[in-house]
């Protein structure tokens, strides 16, 4: 079999969970055999100033380098099945009507809700939003400038998502989603439920961690998406009082108010932006990991991180993670800095102990390689 897999990298300025994804499902495939071919772009090469932002305007519609490039590779390589990821801003959705014309068949994974939403968060000014979906062209955004805080650059993501509904809707054969939230919000956009299937995020197995730690940990991006602020006023409330450590891995905007929190406070120890092992470090020392995110997020690999570790995740209703979690593997609370608060008071280790146990069997069912390989396997092959 052979696969073409089609990615358009973040900036490495931001790191990226689904740069990550992308090149182990690559590896994954090669180690079972399959065929792979890549076309990566990278957004590290877009240029500074007014000639990047003219290179990169056209790509949600048709880009030309990355539509040329990508018809040369299926000449020469004539895939059995094209496999997509990010194709903003240097490949575009254009490719799926090209893929379409030589009979090949396309399969997405879904990182992000950019079929709905232009920022990919539904997101805006500190709250969850969904004005666009169910609209015809989109308006919201554009008045509100969504993409990048410009009404300028959200124009022309608008437009690609007016020109290419129906590519999405009609030309790819399946869409991989990672939770069960993330159907829905693809169902809404248009998409059939049938083309849907759910695929978990998958990680190389961390091995089952000893007895759990002491610490309540945060890994990701230090910003108001992602939640740190709320999570740092609910510490301050309730974490205080609870015995354990909070500790913090990222770096972000918001870095100086986790500074602060951690000259005032003894009990909150900020890691900054460390490498993978250290971070799995940590997982292995905390008792549990807390998402409390303000974006819906997808399948965050430091969740099924935590689950093959071991440990149990704390996180906030009304996002996709709230789906992944249950009583069993962890705590849903409703999205407030008192029911975060609240959550470090009363959870206790013989609850930590039990929810562990759950995660560990949790991670065996849905996120180990095998699992992973398994699946997408099967997708391509019923295609």
């Amino acid at each position: 079999m052979r696969v073409l897999v089609a990615h358009n990298r973040y900036q490495s300025a931001s790191p990226s969970g689904e740069n990550r994804l992308v090149d182990a499902e690559v590896a994954l495939l090669r180690d079972a055999g399959v065929e792979v071919v890549e076309m990566i772009a990278d957004s590290d090469d877009i240029a500074s100033g007014i000639g990047g932002v003219l290179r990169a305007a056209p790509g949600p519609v048709y880009s030309p380098t990355g539509v040329r490039r990508f018809s040369r590779l299926l000449r020469e390589t004539r895939p059995d099945v094209v496999h997509l990821h990010n194709v903003f801003p240097l490949i575009s959705p254009y490719v799926v009507r090209v893929a379409g014309r030589h009979g090949v068949p396309v399969v997405q994974t879904v990182h992000n809700y950019r079929h709905g939403c232009v920022n990919g968060l539904h997101l805006r000014d500190g709250h969850t939003c969904t004005d666009c979906l169910g609209t015809r062209l989109g308006l919201p955004a554009v008045q509100h400038g969504c993409y990048r805080g410009s009404r300028a650059q959200t124009v022309p993501m608008t437009i690609g998502q007016v020109v290419h509904r129906g590519t999405w809707r009609d030309g790819v054969a399946r869409y991989l989603a990672l939770t069960p939230f993330m159907r829905d919000k693809l169902i809404a956009t248009g998409i059939d439920a049938e083309r849907i299937t759910i695929r978990p995020t998958w990680v190389p197995d961390p091995g089952l961690a000893k007895a759990a730690g002491r610490d309540v940990l945060y890994v990701g991006r230090l910003d108001e998406a992602k939640g740190i602020d709320r999570l740092l006023d609910a510490w301050r409330l309730g974490g205080r009082a609870c015995g354990r450590r909070l500790v913090v891995a990222g770096d972000g905007p918001l870095a100086g108010r986790v500074q602060d929190a951690q000259e005032s406070d003894p009990l909150v120890t900020w890691l900054g932006q460390v490498p993978r092992e250290r971070v799995a470090q940590a997982i292995a020392d905390a008792a549990f990991v807390v998402v409390p995110s303000r974006v819906f997020e997808g399948y965050p690999l430091a969740v099924a991180e935590a689950f093959g570790r071991g440990r149990p995740v704390l996180t906030v209703s009304g996002g996709s993670v709230g789906t992944i979690v249950d009583h069993s593997t962890g705590w849903v609370v409703e999205p407030t800095v008192d029911a975060l608060a609240d959550a470090f008071r009363r959870i206790g280790d013989d609850e930590i102990a039990v929810c562990g146990a759950a995660a560990r069997s949790a991670y065996e069912r849905d996120n180990t390689p095998e699992r992973g390989l398994a699946s997408l396997l099967a997708v391509y092959s019923s295609l």
